[in-house]
């Protein structure tokens, strides 16, 4: 993420890590923040009040053509949503908004997906099921010791051929 970029951030909650995101874009940039709960999404949307290059759009992103009238192409998908289909979510969104080339950063919660497997099982899982939807990973980072079983994984959508 870079100032002037559009990021597409699903699983917005209340807004506080948005409003880190819309920082680094800066006002030049734009964050669409996608939040399914109607309680945190009033809070999003009192955020965004104060932050005009946030547009909250209270959807669930596992349904993206219910909100594709309100997102243009973006540079890079945030997803922090805590779903079982978390790879198909952002794999939908990708397919629908994600520039080539674009990168999507992913935060993993092992226990939200499968609290029987191992994290590392989990983690692996759902970086194969990246790949098989054109997101090539470019960087995995487990959170310990400060978050215990979450990893945060960086990809790349349709990334260009080597030359």
């Amino acid at each position: 993420m870079a100032p002037g970029q559009k990021v597409l951030y699903l699983g917005a909650a209340s807004g506080t890590t948005v409003s880190h995101v819309a920082d680094i874009v800066g006002p030049e940039g734009l964050v669409y923040a996608v939040e399914f709960s109607h309680r945190s999404g009033r809070d999003l949307i009192n955020v965004a009040k104060k932050r005009t290059n946030i547009i909250p759009i209270i959807e669930d992103a596992r349904h993206p053509h219910k909100y594709r009238m309100l997102v243009g192409m973006v540079d890079t998908i945030f997803a922090d949503v805590a779903q079982p289909d978390q790879a198909r979510i952002v794999a939908i969104n990708a397919h629908n908004f994600l520039k080539t080339g674009g990168h999507v950063v992913i935060s993993i919660k092992a226990n939200c997906i499968d609290s029987t497997a191992a994290a590392e099982a989990v983690f692996a899982s759902e970086v194969n099921k990246l790949r098989a939807e054109k997101i090539k990973p470019r960087e995995q980072i487990t959170l310990e010791p400060f978050e215990r079983d979450h990893a945060v994984v960086v990809g790349q959508y349709r990334p260009p051929p080597k030359k």
